[in-house]
């Protein structure tokens, strides 16, 4: 089968997110590129892959001092906090990294500090005196004409702090045509394509040069990652935050590693941080003579319940609490069925509730239900034999292999939405398939236990693969699923194996109860 995801595939693949500023404790709108990066990862490990996936946080920002200080913490201890709290919101929703990033790693010093030296070796480091107005909140300096009434465009409550100091500067100007022609020689460079359009947009308009260091003055707390050679300035947050894809693969302490994985093959980011990876990064590797990612996956914002998610105002949901109430498969089938990487989208406790009642619990565990119980009662619980196929038989199976083809595709182009709705068209054509086949009324017909055989046999069949297909996204469920087919959760190389359908035999059904049990209570739509 050919590789979807990454056309120059080499047996690996490497993903990572963006990381997140701790200055506050983490929320279900920081889930949905960690759920879906999880997805993708888990996909690459199903087809056999080596896998690195790279999460992290952000700890150098001037806010999560200030953050700091209005707990009457000192930033370390504040940051230790912080790094438990996203690491438990992350372990919740079953995310699964295979390296966690924090800014003030020494080894994540020592990879900033490599980075800048080689980037000033190429000549494009300066220093100059910048005057311009800096919002904390996303560590982004700005001229007075980007302000909306004297606020910060990406945060209304903000009012950016007028700045005037020497700083060290990259020459980000000096490559507009090279950004150009790497975005126009990769179609997938940037996805959704809408996303591209604006980013040759902004190379259109004219790129200038941005700050990469501040001056060492917050309160006279040292805190960042000092300039090599000069210690009176620290790194401007960006540059040294956009690093840590960098220390997560190896760079620079273990060169094997980082050959191996890099150029990471999807950096996922939100869209408020387009610029800085499609523009900044890639100019900054360029300069520093390292390869540039394949792909930047761009998703939009998550509302709740139609809302801006602020935690000033109180509309926020903690993914562990929502996850300790609907279950981890829930929550996470939820996020990427319901929000599509090209736009914003809205999550609620009752869209949530709808999609564990309607698709989870109806379609999917009604299923299991159904093919668990009738082995059992007319097979004894082992699961038989099938005969010759007929029309039905082939329909279900050539249905199969569309499901898979489809989530490939979906995901290749960060659709796990649509890669979703394809491997429902399975489940709820088996589910049909068995309505059909009428299995409860070849039961009592002596002459057709071998078309019960059949159906029995195929409706087994197709719940197999379903685990396979739904493990990425729900893989607690898609566990449980194998489980009481008896068999072992989906593994390496069974999302790729020759024989997908009618793959290892399945022997003695082990019935456990609901697969997704009923909700308790209905959960009642919020006012708005």
């Amino acid at each position: 089968m050919s590789d979807q995801l990454n056309p120059t595939h080499t047996g690996r693949f490497s993903v990572t997110t963006a990381i997140d500023y701790p200055n506050g404790a983490p929320h279900i709108g920081h889930s949905l590129e960690k759920v879906a990066a999880d997805a993708v990862a888990r996909y690459h490990v199903l087809r056999g892959d080596e896998v690195a996936f790279v999460m992290g946080n952000d700890e150098n920002s001037q806010h999560v001092v200030v953050a700091a200080q209005k707990a009457g913490e000192t930033p370390e201890a504040w940051t230790d906090q912080m790094d438990v709290a996203f690491r438990r919101a992350w372990d919740a929703l079953d995310v699964r990294p295979t390296d966690w990033v924090r800014t003030t790693e020494p080894r994540h010093v020592r990879a900033a500090q490599e980075l800048y030296r080689r980037v000033v070796a190429n000549g494009d480091i300066y220093q100059a005196a910048y005057a311009g107005y800096y919002c904390p909140n996303c560590n982004n300096f700005y001229s007075e004409e980007d302000l909306v009434n004297g606020h910060c465009p990406q945060h209304a409550s903000v009012t950016p702090e007028y700045l005037e100091e020497e700083n060290y500067f990259f020459r980000l100007s000096a490559y507009g045509d090279r950004l150009r022609e790497l975005i126009l020689s990769r179609d997938d460079f940037i996805v959704p394509a809408h996303r591209r359009a604006e980013v040759l947009g902004w190379i259109d308009q004219g790129l200038r040069d941005f700050s990469v260091s501040r001056s060492q003055r917050q309160d006279g707390i040292a805190w960042g990652v000092p300039v090599p050679g000069d210690d009176s300035q620290v790194m401007y947050v960006w540059f040294d935050a956009l690093t840590t894809y960098l220390t997560g693969l190896g760079f620079p302490d273990d060169p094997e590693r980082f050959d191996a994985f890099w150029p990471v093959d999807t950096h996922v980011v939100g869209k408020d941080i387009t610029r800085h990876h499609c523009l900044y990064w890639p100019a900054m590797l360029l300069s520093a003579g390292l390869p540039t990612p394949r792909q930047v996956a761009v998703h939009g914002f998550l509302t709740l319940n139609g809302r801006k998610i602020s935690k000033t105002d109180g509309n926020v949901i903690d993914p562990a609490e929502v996850v300790a109430e609907f279950g981890v498969d829930a929550v996470r089938y939820t996020l990427l069925r319901d929000v599509s990487f090209s736009s914003d989208g809205d999550f609620s406790r009752e869209q949530l509730a709808r999609r564990y009642t309607d698709d989870l619990a109806n379609d999917l565990g009604n299923l299991l239900n159904r093919v668990v119980a009738m082995v059992g009662r007319y097979r004894g619980g082992v699961a038989p034999a099938a005969g010759e196929p007929g029309d039905l038989e082939r329909e279900l199976v050539e249905m199969a292999r569309t499901a898979r083809v489809t989530a490939e595709q979906q995901l290749a182009a960060w659709a796990p939405d649509r890669a979703l709705e394809g491997i429902w068209t399975l489940v709820r054509r088996t589910n049909q398939y068995l309505e059909e086949r009428q299995p409860w009324k070849l039961a009592k017909r002596p002459e057709a236990q071998a078309d019960l055989d059949t159906t029995l046999a195929f409706a087994v069949e197709a719940a197999r693969v379903i685990s396979i297909l739904t493990s990425p996204f729900i893989p607690g469920a898609a566990a449980k699923i194998a489980g009481q087919l008896g068999i072992a959760p989906a593994a390496p190389g069974d999302w790729s194996a020759a024989a997908f359908w009618a793959g290892p035999p399945v022997g003695q059904l082990v019935p456990a109860g609901p697969l997704f049990p009923k909700l308790e209570e209905a959960i009642e739509p919020v006012a708005p």
